[in-house]
């Protein structure tokens, strides 16, 4: 298991308020590396957080804030487009013990974006969709 994924088990979240976003659903599949962990949480998570001294706030490009400590970064919205961060918390799937954002919402994510990143990770994943549905 990766090394920041063993740093957010061992920071012991509460069960059903955070999910692991951004690269970390393709990650865990071992698609591709991911060289961060982007977590969405809960607003009360993420006030409670806010409070620690080790957890810095920083400021994203449309001036959203996250929270960052050695490479794990906390994030109570999520952007672009229009998320239920609630939603997609509920519905995360579990995977070595942990949540995950389901990958087909990875997906729909990635399609927004449109990064160079982006797109390679598109294939990867509609690949991987694709190679699963043929074992069913």
């Amino acid at each position: 298991m990766n090394e920041l994924f063993i740093k957010v088990k061992n920071l012991k979240f509460p069960a059903g308020k955070y999910a692991i976003f951004g690269s970390g659903p393709i990650a865990i599949r071992g698609l591709r590396k991911c060289k961060d962990i982007d977590i969405i949480v809960t607003e009360d998570v993420f006030n409670d957080y806010k409070k620690r001294s080790e957890w810095k706030l920083k400021k994203f490009d449309d001036n959203a804030d996250y929270l960052d400590k050695d490479g794990v970064e906390l994030w109570k919205e999520w952007g672009p487009g229009e998320w239920d961060v609630n939603k997609l918390i509920k519905e995360a799937e579990i995977i070595d013990g942990l949540p995950f954002v389901i990958l087909e919402e990875t997906l729909r994510w990635k399609q927004i974006n449109g990064r160079p990143k982006d797109l390679e990770d598109i294939e990867l994943i509609k690949e991987y969709l694709a190679n699963k549905k043929l074992g069913e």
